[in-house]
């Protein structure tokens, strides 16, 4: 599959998942809907890998690295942004997540040396100024409220996390691991982690068999944890984890035209505006165009 369809598919699906989460909400604690979401992932995965040939043995130290994988990438980073939602609103949290794309730039450099590539700076730069653009009536609500700051800290956190998650995942390009199996694993610790969380902190297991919470929680382990996060690890190891982070930038605009058709949301000229700005930086940061014959400037 090319990487534009990889690149599709993260963008769409995780677009939609914002919808399906607001189903999640209520009744079961968020770090068990993230516990069962990744632990069904993991099992999901599992038995594909088996008819695909089975999972390989790996050494103690890539279980390590599966598991630091999981922790940030599939268990504490969601945590912290579904804990976030609570404090402020899921675009406020949407346009801080997009912090990504820098964050993966500067880990990926002081950890493992990339060079910093100006097209991906470029296209950053204008894909977080189309983000505001869109999000600019949420963000003029915000005020020093105490506890839209702890919201802020929170979901700052978990920009911080999913860098982490994604960088490392550079790693396993370098060791030639097959995606799949990776992923299995990386479900499996995040999603276990999560659980044990949640029982140190004494929140009790509890489930919730209505309609809507067992349909979004099948769409978010089919599609958004197994497809998705396989899809988007594959882009690391093709793409690097700078460009592979765009994605945290154009899949809050999916998520807005869904709620344009179930939630009412409203345009504007400027959110439009931010739109046309977005895509512009997207095909920037995609491009090599300024990064060949510069080398000398790259960090």
């Amino acid at each position: 599959m090319s990487n534009a369809s990889l690149f599709c598919i993260c963008s769409l699906v995780w677009g939609s998942t914002w919808y399906a989460i607001s189903w999640q909400l209520g009744t079961v604690d968020v770090m068990w809907s993230v516990t069962y979401r990744f632990l069904l992932g993991a099992l999901l995965m599992w038995v594909i890998c088996q008819f695909r040939g089975g999972i390989p043995s790996y050494t103690r130290q890539q279980h390590l690295r599966f598991f630091f994988q999981g922790s940030f990438l599939c268990g504490l980073s969601y945590w912290l942004v579904y804990e976030s939602e609570k404090f402020i609103s899921s675009g406020l949290s949407a346009l801080i997540c997009t912090g990504i794309l820098y964050s993966n730039v500067v880990i990926a450099r002081l950890w493992l040396g990339n060079a910093v590539k100006r097209s991906v700076l470029v296209g950053a730069v204008c894909g977080s100024i189309g983000v505001f653009m869109v999000f600019l009536p949420q963000i003029t609500l915000i005020d020093s409220d105490p506890q839209e700051l702890i919201g802020l800290a929170l979901a700052l956190g978990a920009v911080l996390m999913f860098s982490l998650g994604s960088v490392s995942c550079e790693i396993n390009e370098k060791d030639g691991l097959a995606v799949m199996p990776i992923t299995v694993f990386a479900m499996f610790y995040g999603g276990a982690e999560m659980g044990l969380v949640a029982i140190l902190r004494g929140v009790h297991p509890t489930f919730d068999f209505s309609p809507g919470y067992l349909v979004s929680l099948g769409y978010l382990v089919i599609f958004g944890s197994v497809i998705a996060m396989t899809s988007y690890l594959a882009l690391i190891q093709r793409m690097g984890s700078d460009r592979t982070a765009y994605v945290d930038i154009i899949y809050p605009i999916i998520a807005l035209l869904i709620s344009t058709v179930f939630e009412g949301y409203e345009w504007t000229l400027v959110s439009v505006l931010g739109v046309v700005v977005i895509l512009l930086g997207n095909l920037l940061a995609m491009s090599d165009r300024f990064d060949r014959g510069d080398t000398e400037t790259a960090c």
